[in-house]
C-alpha cells in the first residue's frame, strides 16, 4: 500500500500510545473540537486527535498531525525521540532536493473517486467542518491543499489558504497577493478565463509538508515536492470537472472554479497563528464547486490555525530556508530552529562554529533576509542546543553584553498579522516591524569562561537503566 493518511495513523499509533487519542463522545462542529486540543496542550500533550463522530456529519474528524516536533520527524519517518530533533531538518532537506514527478494512474485505482457527487448533489455539509475560534466569521478548511495551474505554462501549483463556507456549493478563499496562486488568478483575470481549483483534504502529512513550503519560481511543481518528502511518486488521477490532476489516494476532493478569478467576497474575523484575530472583512476570492469526490470511508482532515499545529506545519520549510542563507555566509552553520515561543515563525535560533570575531552577527543577518516574517534572531555557538530552549536563554545570560551584542535594524518589511506591525508613522497598524539580532557567541579572539560539561567518555558509557531502580 502507498502512503496516505490512513498508513501514517496506523504508525503513529505503533509508535507510541502517547502520539494518538481518540475522543469517545459526539463533538459539535462549533469550536469543542478546538477546545479538545487547548486542553491537552494545557497538559503539555499534543498527540494526533481522532473524533469518530461531529454532530451533523457521517464523516469521523482528525487533527493535530503537525502538532508536536516528534509528529513533524514521524511524517519523514523519524522518530526523533531516538535520533534527536535535528535529524528531521536534515531528512527534510535530503528530500526537498529529490523531487519525484507524480505518477498518474486510472480511476479505478485512485480510491478519492469511490463517491462522486455532482450537480444538486454537491453538498459541502456533508462534511465535518468546524468553526475553530469564538470569533471566527463561520466554518473554515483550513489544512486543504488547493491545486490550480498556471495558464501560460500549465504547471501546477499546490498552496494551504483558509475556505470559510459561504454556501453549500460555495467556499471562500483567501489568498495572499503574493502568492503563486494569487499570480495564476490575476493571470487568468487578464486572460479572461475563469481559473479552475481542486481541494484535496486528507493524505500523508508530508504531501501536506509539500504544499505548505515556500519558495521557488512559478514553474515549481509542489506534486513533485510532495512525491520528493513522501519518499515515493505521488499517485495522481484526473478530476471529475475540471482540467486538474487530483492525489488518488486522498480522502476526499473538491472541484471547483473561480470566475471571475478575482476578489469578489470577504471573510474574517479569523484566529491567526499569532494567537490573535486577524481583521474581518479581508477580500477572498469566490469559489463555486462544482463536484466532490471521496473515500466511501473518508476521514476530515482538520487544522486549528490557533493552535501550534499551525505553527509547526511550516517550521521545517523555514528552518531549511535559514540554513541555506546562513550557510552561504558562514559554512559552519551547525543548526537552525524556529522555536514555538516565537509562534513559529518570528524568531529563530541558530548555531554556527564561529571562526572570527563579527561571525555571530553576520549569521544573524543573513537568517533574516531568509524569511521576512522573522522579528529575532538568536546567534549562539556549537556548544549550545538550538532545540533545549532553557540553553539558548542560558547562553544569552551568559555571553551577551546588551550595548555590544544587540542589534535593532527598524523600519524593515514584516507581515501586518504582527499585531506589533507599524507604519511610517509608527502609531497605525502597518507592515513594517524591528528586526533584531542577538549575539549570544563567545569571543574567539579573547580570553572566556570555560563551560562545565560532564565527562564525555563517562558519559556515553554510563547508562541510567544500569544504575538506577
Amino acid at each position: 500500500m502507498g502512503k496516505d493518511l490512513r498508513q501514517f495513523l496506523q504508525v503513529v499509533k505503533e509508535v507510541s500510545p502517547d502520539f494518538y487519542v481518540e475522543v469517545k463522545k459526539p463533538l459539535k462542529p462549533k469550536l469543542e473540537v478546538a477546545v479538545i486540543q487547548e486542553k491537552l496542550a494545557k497538559e503539555d500533550r499534543f498527540p494526533v486527535v481522532y473524533c469518530p463522530e461531529i454532530e451533523g456529519s457521517r464523516l469521523p474528524l482528525v487533527t493535530n498531525l503537525f502538532g508536536s516536533y516528534e509528529m513533524l520527524g514521524l511524517a519523514l519517518g523519524i522518530d526523533t525521540r531516538k535520533v534527536g530533533k535535528a535529524e528531521s531538518l536534515k531528512e527534510f532537506r535530503r528530500r526537498v532536493a529529490d523531487t519525484k514527478p507524480p505518477q498518474e494512474v486510472p480511476a479505478s485505482q485512485a480510491p478519492i473517486k469511490e463517491i462522486i457527487l455532482q450537480g444538486k448533489d454537491v453538498d459541502l455539509g456533508l462534511l465535518p467542518i468546524t468553526q475553530h475560534a469564538e470569533l471566527d466569521s463561520g466554518k473554515y478548511i483550513t489544512i486543504g491543499c488547493m491545486i490550480c495551474k498556471n495558464p501560460d505554462t500549465g504547471v501546477p501549483n499546490v498552496g494551504v489558504y483558509r475556505h470559510e463556507v459561504k454556501g453549500k456549493d460555495k467556499l471562500g478563499c483567501r489568498i495572499e497577493p503574493g502568492h503563486h496562486a494569487a499570480y495564476n488568478a490575476r493571470r487568468h483575470d487578464e486572460l479572461g478565463k475563469p481559473m479552475e481549483v481542486v481541494i484535496f483534504i486528507g493524505h500523508h502529512p508530508a504531501v501536506v509538508l509539500g504544499a505548505l513550503t515556500p519558495g521557488g519560481g512559478l514553474d515549481m511543481n509542489e506534486l513533485e515536492l510532495a512525491g520528493g518528502l513522501l519518499g515515493e511518486p505521488l499517485p495522481v488521477t484526473p478530476a471529475e470537472t475540471v482540467d486538474l490532476p487530483v492525489p488518488a489516494h486522498a480522502e476526499i476532493a473538491i472541484e471547483g472554479v473561480m470566475d471571475p478569478p478575482h476578489y469578489t467576497s470577504t471573510d474574517g474575523p479569523f484566529a491567526e497563528f499569532a494567537g490573535y484575530y486577524g481583521e474581518g472583512n479581508k477580500p477572498c476570492y469566490l469559489i463555486t464547486v462544482k463536484a466532490i469526490t471521496m473515500r466511501r470511508d473518508a476521514i476530515y482532515h482538520d487544522l486549528d490555525n490557533a493552535h501550534q499545529e499551525h505553527n509547526l506545519s511550516t517550521t521545517l520549510s523555514f528552518e531549511s530556508a535559514v540554513y541555506d542563507a546562513v550557510r552561504r555566509v558562514v559554512p559552519t552553520v551547525k543548526g537552525v530552529h524556529y522555536p514555538i515561543s516565537g509562534v513559529g515563525v518570528f524568531h529563530t535560533y541558530v548555531s554556527i562554529k564561529k571562526r572570527v570575531q563579527g561571525e555571530g552577527k553576520l549569521a544573524g543577518l543573513a537568517a533574516l533576509t531568509a524569511n521576512t516574517d522573522t522579528k529575532l534572531v538568536v546567534v549562539v555557538d556549537e556548544d549550545i542546543d538550538v532545540y533545549n530552549e532553557q540553553e539558548v536563554l542560558w547562553a544569552m545570560a551568559t555571553r551577551v553584553e546588551g550595548d555590544l551584542d544587540i542589534h535593532a535594524i527598524p523600519g524593515v518589511t514584516g507581515i501586518p498579522l504582527d499585531p506589533t506591525a507599524y507604519d511610517e508613522t509608527r502609531y497605525n497598524r502597518g507592515h513594517m516591524t524591528t528586526k533584531t539580532i542577538i549575539d549570544a557567541t563567545k569571543p574567539v579572539d579573547l580570553p572566556f569562561a570555560t563551560r562545565i560539561t560532564p565527562p564525555k567518555e563517562l558519559w556515553n558509557y554510563m547508562n541510567l537503566a544500569d544504575y538506577l531502580k
